[in-house]
């Protein structure tokens, strides 16, 4: 069965698939700046891809049954591309990762280590107790909103035990009882839940209903010492409401990892996450979307990858299906 890998953040991981399949597979890696002969020749009686993106560059293959993205997002596959009998799949194992971050987010406007390791580098003992400086912030005793409760939702709910914080919880649809959530809130009513937060974490999925959920309302509901912490996509915040609300001081800072514009391609180093200069911003902590990158989360991914190959490869049910043939019937 041929399996090809399609674009830059997949190709590294050539080797792991071949280390992990049967020498019946027959593996083909092309990037998105392929020439059209190339890609001619990789996509040519290929039974499945794993990419990121699904765009008009690759050929029309009705060969093709298995689309597997390497992550949860789906956004950059363009549906209407994919041949009639594709399945398209999704793999999840980012829990863990992502809210370990979240917590290392919080944590650090907390406690500001990272500010403290610097000056104190340079010599100075002004964040010390005997140079008369204020304490900083504990998490104990804070109030945390997790928007969306989902697999990022709940894994965060499980790691907010033991540090003393109250967590609320909102979401497109009512968990139900769950003991590690003191109150849910319907999106609708995410404004309320904001005002009671010291710290909110967005991990909603990006769908049309919760585009720019995240906007100007919010902002202003939200304690003027409270923190956004975004784990979703970056549309799910609104980017001007987002700056503004920093730029001005409205809220008291926020830890971003998810973005606005990204790289095409590997050779894109420097494309600027946002129109708006967030990296000029001291109340904020920025990174280019690696909180769920850990060796956890690659290694699930692709394990999951792996055995929906050898799935589809027998002929038996595949995993995490976003999108099938017979669901568009």
């Amino acid at each position: 069965m041929k399996v090809v890998l399609y674009g830059s953040p997949v190709i590294a991981f050539l080797p792991v698939l071949r280390a992990r399949l049967s020498p019946e597979f027959n593996i083909a890696a092309v990037d998105y700046d392929a020439t059209d002969d190339e890609l001619e020749a990789a996509f040519h009686n290929a039974a499945a891809v794993v990419t990121v993106r699904y765009d008009h560059r690759i050929p029309d293959s009705e060969s093709i049954r298995l689309v597997q993205v390497p992550g949860v997002g789906c956004d950059e596959i363009d549906r209407s591309l994919l041949p009639p009998e594709a399945t398209l799949c999704n793999v999840y194992g980012h829990g863990d990762g992502v809210a370990e971050y979240a917590m290392l987010g919080m944590l650090q406007f907390c406690h500001q280590v990272f500010e403290a390791d610097a000056s104190f580098r340079a010599g100075s003992w002004s964040r010390s107790s005997r140079m008369q400086a204020p304490p900083h912030r504990e998490m104990s005793g804070s109030t945390v909103g997790i928007v969306g409760f989902g697999v990022i939702g709940r894994a965060l709910a499980e790691h907010l035990q033991g540090f003393n914080v109250t967590t609320l919880v909102c979401n497109r649809s009512d968990p139900g009882e769950n003991a590690l959530v003191e109150k849910f809130y319907a999106l609708k009513d995410i404004c309320a839940m904001a005002s009671d937060c010291d710290f909110l974490i967005v991990s909603v999925p990006l769908v049309d209903s919760t585009i720019d959920l995240i906007d100007q309302d919010v902002f202003a509901a939200m304690k003027e010492t409270a923190v956004l912490v975004n784990v979703a996509r970056g549309a799910v915040v609104n980017e001007y409401a987002l700056y503004s609300a920093l730029h001005k001081k409205e809220i008291g800072g926020a830890v971003i990892d998810v973005w606005y514009n990204y790289p095409s391609n590997s050779d894109d180093d420097h494309v600027r996450p946002s129109k708006y200069d967030f990296a000029r911003l001291e109340n904020v902590l920025m990174t280019p979307h690696i909180s769920g990158w850990t060796e956890g989360t690659v290694n699930r991914r692709w394990t999951t990858i792996v055995d929906n190959l050898n799935h589809l490869a027998n002929q038996r049910e595949l995993e995490n299906v976003v999108y099938s043939p017979e669901k568009a019937v």
